[in-house]
């Protein structure tokens, strides 16, 4: 497989606007992106530095911004970049969106036919919340075609967000990606506490959505230790032998087999108790048992030479009263609780913290690391296109992973410096001399690599064919409606009455005046407050055989009913009571004919 560019730019931060240094990477080069983007919430957001910029980082800095071409703010904008508060004491972003500022009409013409369901996003954005907010969805939308390009097949984004747009990203995710490569809503519970809102609840989380570019992907269950109370609970034994404390579990699952794990050990009996032995060869406990206690664990051959091993060990728990052991499973055997889609453990940055650069929406490493860890493996490329905090590079290096920034103020450069100054045992420098004209090198003794700068003019070349970035559209089938009745059930008793007459060929009994049931006999007690109907008057002869003739068209297959064209016409027998219908037949299982809108109308 030809080297990707992507592969030459680890640990290089690129100033510039982040979707033509998107279009400028290879396809299928990153296997995890993580951005914390703006959110939409139409307000400019300015931070104070904790530490201002010292006269060496402005310097820098303006060196730079010259080397790129970036004079003032005029000039940044024709190259697409922030032009950064000169006083060296604030940081500032923009997240007020509109079409005319923000969006170019070609983005719209093209996303018509290469995401319609992008596209018609963003127009009933406009009806449903506002125009501000579709030109936020559509400056996301162009990014997001353009970040699921450079996935690997087997790649997936963490988006953050909040309640101002969240639902929308999600429709625009769906779009983008595809609803079946959906894997999680993660909500970060980023306050402690909130002040009283008097007209709602308090609103203390954000929301991280997990998308993955197909179905397999890389995912890896991160898990956290125990609680104290779990632990003080669940494991209170301990044999004081260095292991440590253990809980006892079953040796056994239901099932009694014919084979050695159905057998007798130590007395103890399978069959009586419908049973069967099991041993720990598995992951967990099984690599701890390898690891710490019998290293040949799983070679040896046979379940109850295992079970004999286990014994022998020491890891076999045998109860004072009862015969039935149980297996130790220590504490430090266990791989944790494994994290869910909530995130309650990890607080919002402090003032006081060592990482917190001043910036009002920073988000702690740890977070980033948690998404990290669990969406890549180590060596894996991953990429942040909103990096102004720093949090994902660094968070990238920590955990061994290769990572590319870009941001699109020069400011990001001087948090990224800062940023891996804190964390000298990364062996970490920057591009660059420190102030004296010392240079960065010196001032590590264990120098592992060089992080470097590219302005908005040094973007890769692209190497790979320049394919258009839009997902595969689906074809949407025909909708079918469910189709409205024809006719209302009164007026269908009414021309059905109208057509055949208003008595009960049978009885004779006037029944027009009921449309409970439309079908051909009817149902009516003989008797009611003690005074007998019509219906427990008996038949006529007469009429009797006008109901026989009139019924052989409707029942062509003989029925074990009175009225069957075979049968010699007799009386019905009369039973007294309000369950008898005046037919003496049940019109729901003696053969009776529901009259249907459909076939009626075609003279059935």
């Amino acid at each position: 497989m030809p080297a990707l560019n992507a592969d030459g730019l680890d640990g290089t931060v690129f100033i510039s606007d982040n979707l033509p240094f998107l279009k400028s990477l290879d396809t299928e080069s990153v296997d995890l992106v993580c951005i914390d983007p703006p959110f939409g919430k139409m307000q400019t957001f300015v931070g104070t530095l904790k530490q201002p910029l010292s006269a060496e980082e402005r310097r820098i800095e303006r060196d730079l911004m010259d080397s790129w071409g970036v004079y003032d703010s005029v000039t940044a904008y024709e190259l697409g970049v922030e032009y950064p508060d000169q006083s060296g004491r604030t940081a500032s972003f923009s997240d007020i969106w509109d079409f005319q500022v923000r969006v170019y009409e070609d983005w719209l013409t093209n996303l018509e036919s290469a995401c319609p369901a992008a596209y018609w996003l963003i127009q009933s954005t406009r009806h449903t919340h506002s125009d501000s907010t579709a030109a936020y969805i559509a400056f996301m939308v162009e990014r997001m075609l353009e970040i699921r390009r450079v996935l690997k097949r087997t790649g997936s984004v963490f988006l953050h967000c909040d309640n101002e747009a969240n639902a929308y990203l999600r429709q625009m995710m769906d779009a983008v990606f595809g609803q079946d490569n959906f894997r999680n809503e993660i909500v970060w519970k980023r306050a402690t506490s909130r002040k009283i809102d008097a007209s709602r609840f308090g609103s203390t989380h954000d929301t991280i959505l997990f998308y993955s570019k197909s179905a397999t992907y890389t995912y890896n269950t991160v898990r956290l230790p125990h609680s104290p109370d779990y632990v003080s609970k669940m494991y209170r034994r301990d044999d004081e032998d260095g292991r440590g404390p253990y809980r006892v579990s079953d040796l056994t699952q239901s099932g009694w087999t014919s084979g050695e794990s159905g057998m007798d050990w130590r007395g103890v009996s399978m069959k009586d108790r419908n049973k069967h032995w099991i041993t720990p060869t598995g992951k967990g406990l099984g690599d701890w048992i390898v690891a710490n206690v019998i290293p040949n664990f799983r070679e040896i051959k046979g379940t109850l030479a295992r079970l004999d091993a286990l014994d022998e060990h020491n890891l076999i728990h045998w109860p004072k009263r009862g015969s039935m052991p149980g297996l130790k499973r220590y504490l430090a055997a266990m791989d944790g609780q494994a994290v869910t889609d909530v995130f309650e453990d990890l607080p919002p940055l402090q003032g006081s913290a060592t990482e917190y650069i001043g910036y009002p929406t920073q988000k702690p490493q740890a977070l980033a690391r948690r998404l990290i860890e669990a969406g890549s493996n180590p060596g894996d490329m991953v990429l942040d296109c909103f990096a102004g905090c720093a949090y994902v590079p660094v968070a990238s290096q920590i955990l061994g992973r290769r990572w590319i920034a870009c941001d699109m103020s020069p400011r990001a450069w001087t948090v990224v410096r800062r940023q891996f100054h804190k964390h000298p045992d990364l062996g970490i420098v920057t591009e660059g001399e420190m102030p004296g004209g010392e240079s960065v090198e010196s001032q590590f003794e264990n120098v592992n690599r060089i992080i470097k700068v590219r302005g908005p003019s040094e973007l890769p070349i692209r190497t790979t064919p320049d394919e258009q970035a839009s997902p595969a559209v689906k074809p949407l089938p025909e909708l079918k409606y469910k189709v409205r009745p024809h006719e209302s059930n009164q007026s269908i008793w009414e021309a059905f009455v109208k057509h055949w007459g208003p008595e009960c060929w049978y009885c004779g009994a006037v029944k027009s005046r009921d449309r409970r049931e439309l079908q051909l006999d009817h149902i009516e007690p003989n008797k009611w407050n003690g005074q007998t109907t019509t219906a427990g008057t008996g038949l006529s002869p007469a009429v009797r055989a006008t109901a026989t003739k009139a019924t052989a068209s409707l029942h062509p297959k003989p029925l074990n009913s009175p009225w069957n064209p075979g049968a010699s016409p007799r009386a019905p027998r009369w039973r007294k009571s309000k369950e008898t219908s005046c037919c003496g037949v049940n019109g729901r299982k003696r053969g009776g004919r529901r009259l249907d809108r459909d076939s009626w109308y075609d003279g059935n």
